[in-house]
């Protein structure tokens, strides 16, 4: 299952809006109804169990992420050492967003909110569920929104690195909210024809 923090991250990558969706009449979609993705990719990989040593591996690479935030505006800032002091994530709603990170003192402020309270998910897929969701994507998802007006703004990394790098990829074919009202209801009705995600992994 998508960890919620997956599904926060997947905002961090979107679509562009290039015209009016047209969608196909009921009888001639390109949908996931057709199987010749599925049929080729095959059965979707077993998951692992949270245990203690992937938690840790999350936390650790949370705050990496966390700290990336950071460097991008200020790459010279020394990182401050934290400890977790919640791991339900619950903690993250004092914390300053990103917009406001105005100042090297609050994105410092900011990192060391998060690194403290990271939000580490009950479940998590599994590097082979991560490569079976990277194929679906990059296979299926990515020209189906094609097939339907849309166009993905960033090309997908390589699939090691995604894999590699999951939850924080920062990449996913999402449906972002471009293009007023009118695009949010197609992108709405799109997802019937494109679903982002096998229902064996939501």
């Amino acid at each position: 299952m998508l960890p919620a923090v997956a599904l926060a991250l997947l905002a961090l990558a979107g679509c562009t809006f290039v015209g009016p969706v047209e969608l196909k009449p009921e009888s001639e979609p390109y949908t996931i109804k057709d199987g010749a993705v599925l049929a080729a990719l095959g059965e979707v990989p077993e998951g692992e169990p949270m245990t203690p040593e992937r938690e840790a591996d999350f936390i650790a690479r949370f705050q990496n992420y966390r700290w990336s935030i950071v460097t991008q505006s200020y790459p010279d800032a020394v990182r401050p050492t934290v400890t977790v002091a919640d791991t339900t994530g619950a903690g993250v709603s004092a914390c300053v967003s990103d917009g406001l990170q105005s100042s090297e003192q609050v994105a410092l402020a900011d990192y060391v909110c998060f690194a403290q309270n990271p939000p580490v998910p009950t479940s998590m897929l599994s590097s082979a569920q991560a490569g079976y969701l990277y194929d679906y994507w990059t296979g299926f998802v990515v020209p189906c929104y094609a097939e339907h007006g849309f166009e993905i703004s960033a090309d997908p990394p390589v699939r090691e690195r995604f894999v590699a790098e999951w939850p924080f990829q920062n990449w996913a074919p999402t449906l972002a909210n471009r293009g007023g009202e009118d695009a949010v209801a197609a992108l709405a009705e799109l997802e019937q024809f494109c679903p982002g995600v096998p229902d064996e992994l939501s």
